[in-house]
């Protein structure tokens, strides 16, 4: 069995690693590394509308094309001064060798063509700031001034984190133009500026000097309104300390223009008109006195909606998706409250507005679909240090019955475990936030002293708000199972039939899901198990914890994760609570000093039994070494007990250390745990490789 899994696992692999070679096979590049290479040779096939895995028409068009490509994304990864040279081969032996450098010139006559390339980078030295020197700007830190070009958070700077191209050399120095503009120095401005490029080496020194200006502060503020024939003034109340800046108007025209857009005037204009300034005698300030002028123009009705672009999706069916009625007054806000909507059904790319005629007092709004992917195939693989490696694939049809509904097949095969899963969805159900799903899923996997598997459907229905709020409900009905190698030291219902109602809550206010630096996230997870509800068992199960991230210095970023759960029953606990629920904590996401499921109680053969009731601390301190590297330092501990916290209970220490390496899907993790007070058939400690945050 487990030599049969091998062979499924390696299959996968192979195939999601061979899926990617895929190119056009008579161009290659090469210079910078396989997977630059291949990157490239991407980017280049998607660029020049390249048929993959086909042979490409090297004509002179495609070949200079190509070159000069590659030579402006080489100096927009850093690289000033490339060179791409070129092997042309046309008819077997006959070859010309072609080279190009920055800044781009032709090269070719109009009537080359090559049956094969071969190109090859020489980026030349990379650019990086080396030296930052900035005058004239007293209202920000030097320090802060000079994370605006060279970032910080780390201990060591390597020269790919610190790139110069004149792009983001612009970038940047808008970026300290806008940071002084909201302070209130909206007349700031580069009044020197100086890159020395060393070609031999790559370093760039930069010296700027900047003039700020005086800071703007906002006097008065008259309102006036244009609407239907009559207008208006009143004097808006202003703060002393208000700043006078461009997202400050910015707001306030979104503001009265929101309101005339709420009232049916669509072609509603809002200008802003200085009344007086009067600068300081030191040049430091400048007061201004504003008139803010709403001219809502006419009133509009709404006449038909319309939507283009799509066939596929029926137009009945987005219309009860949006709340706009023929007749009613015109409002914007509405209109793209009901565009997000249709965007959030997540079967369009895009979607935008317009409006039939333009002008006049009825008009028609139009909806223009972009068709999202509708069937799409992924590939997924991974490691982890007791299932070791892991692959499978996600299959996603979109759109069923032009209703927006969805299916997704899922399947995960490891060294210890299998997985299927089918969902079928139906997202914002007759009309409002909230989704409906079904579920039917089979698990089997290896535990250290017994084997699982449950088989089970379920229903539920789901909601997201845009603050990060996720609520979900479901029934589910499933079969578990549990094959232990000795049972008899520990009575438990190793076989159940589970009817249980599910109610979850969570929020998440991290700044990054896959590598939060800050923020922080909670959660609530209870399931009421009952014979009434169709199965054979009674229970409660309740599961509850968060995480909080903040940084400690510069360089050092705090983790700390609380959790904790408990199983109960008012019937006899050995009939009432399957061995499957019970809680088996262990491994490279909990306790890291333990195989996955190994800190649990033990039964008197060393046989992990699970606990009913358990809470669990996890610390971390991360030192940003790189600005992709990290190293760690963790304590992880559980108190846990077999019963409840009212019997005996049990409390385990992990202390470790670890490597990380940030990822597009999250760090990869190299982790050792060490037990402080293992007991007699805990090791001393566990090895972990895996991929993903931890908590």
């Amino acid at each position: 069995m487990k030599h049969s899994r091998l062979r499924i696992v390696i299959g996968l692999c192979l195939l999601m690693f061979t899926g990617t070679l895929l190119g056009q096979t008579n161009l290659t590049i090469k210079g910078m590394g396989f997977f630059e290479n291949r990157s490239l040779k991407q980017r280049l096939a998607f660029l020049q509308d390249l048929e993959p895995d086909q042979p490409a028409t090297l004509d002179a068009a495609l070949l200079e094309d190509s070159a000069f490509l590659l030579i402006e994304q080489l100096r927009r990864d850093g690289y000033l001064q490339p060179t791409v040279e070129a092997v042309l081969t046309k008819s077997g032996d006959d070859t010309r060798r072609v080279s190009w450098t920055s800044p781009y010139t032709i090269q070719l006559e109009a009537y080359v063509v090559a049956d094969e390339v071969a190109f090859r980078l020489e980026p030349g030295p990379l650019a990086y700031y080396e030296e930052v020197i900035i005058d004239g700007v007293s209202a920000i830190p030097v320090e802060t001034l000079q994370r605006y070009f060279v970032p910080g958070g780390v201990l060591f700077q390597t020269r790919s984190a610190k790139v110069f191209t004149w792009e983001n050399f612009d970038r940047r120095i808008g970026r300290v133009l806008q940071t002084l503009e909201t302070m209130g120095y909206r007349d700031a401005q580069v009044v020197e500026r100086e890159a020395a490029h060393n070609a031999e080496t790559g370093a760039v020194d930069v010296s700027l000097r900047f003039e700020p200006g005086p800071r703007h502060y906002l006097g008065s503020l008259i309102h006036v309104v244009r609407k239907d024939g009559v207008e208006s003034e009143a004097s808006i109340p202003v703060d002393s300390d208000t700043l006078l800046t461009r997202f400050w108007e910015r707001d306030q025209r979104s503001f009265y223009r929101n309101e005339a857009f709420v009232a049916g005037y669509p072609d509603a204009q809002i200008s802003l008109e200085q009344i007086s300034a009067d600068e300081s005698e030191d040049g430091e300030t400048k007061t201004v006195d504003l008139r803010i002028i709403a001219d809502w123009g006419e009133p509009v009705t709404l006449g038909a909606v319309h939507f283009q672009g799509d066939d596929g999706t029926r137009s009945k069916f987005l219309r009860k998706r949006l709340d706009l009625e023929q007749g009613e007054p015109l409002n914007r806000l509405e209109v793209d409250r009901a565009r997000r909507r249709m965007m959030g059904l997540g079967i369009f790319r895009n979607v935008s507005t317009d409006y039939e005629p333009d002008t006049g007092a009825e008009r028609d709004v139009v909806y223009a679909l972009e068709p999202g992917l509708r069937q799409e195939l992924k590939l997924l693989g991974g490691w982890g240090s007791y299932e070791q490696a892991r692959a499978g694939f996600n299959w996603e049809h979109r759109n069923i019955f032009g209703r927006a509904h969805s299916y997704q097949v899922n399947a995960k095969q490891s060294l210890k475990a299998t997985r299927g899963e089918v969902r079928y969805s139906i997202p914002q159900f007759l009309g409002s936030g909230i989704s409906l799903y079904t579920n039917a899923e089979y698990n089997r996997r290896e535990e250290l002293t017994f084997d699982r598997s449950n088989r089970g459907v379920s229903v539920g229905a789901a909601f997201t708000t845009f603050g990060g709020l996720r609520l979900s409900s479901e029934y589910g009905i499933s079969r578990e199972e549990a094959d232990r190698k000795d049972g008899s030291s520990f009575e438990a219902r190793d076989t159940a039939t589970v009817a249980s109602l599910r109610f979850r809550v969570g929020y998440d206010q991290r700044d990054n899901v896959l590598a939060p630096s800050s923020g922080w996230s909670a959660y609530s997870d209870l399931k009421i198990a009952n014979r009434v509800l169709g199965g054979g068992v009674d229970f409660q199960k309740l599961e509850m914890g968060g995480s909080y991230h903040f940084a400690l210095t510069d360089t050092i970023i705090m983790h700390l994760g609380l959790r904790g759960g408990v199983i109960h029953t008012a019937g006899d606990t050995v009939t009432n609570i399957p061995f499957n629920e019970r809680f088996f904590l262990g491994g490279e996401n909990t306790m890291r000093g333990y195989r996955e499921g190994e800190a649990s109680p033990l039964d008197l053969a060393g046989d992990q039994i699970g606990a009913e009731t358990y809470s669990m601390l996890n610390l971390e301190l991360e030192q940003r070494v790189f600005s992709r590297f990290s190293a760690i330092v963790f304590l992880d501990s559980v108190l846990h007990a077999r019963d409840d916290f009212t019997g005996e209970t049990e409390l385990l220490y992990s202390v470790g250390l670890g490597l990380r390496y940030q990822t597009a899907i999250g760090p990869v993790r190299l982790e050792y745990g060490h037990n402080l007070n293992p007991r007699r058939e805990d090791p001393d400690g566990t090895l972990h490789f895996s991929i993903g945050f931890p908590f």
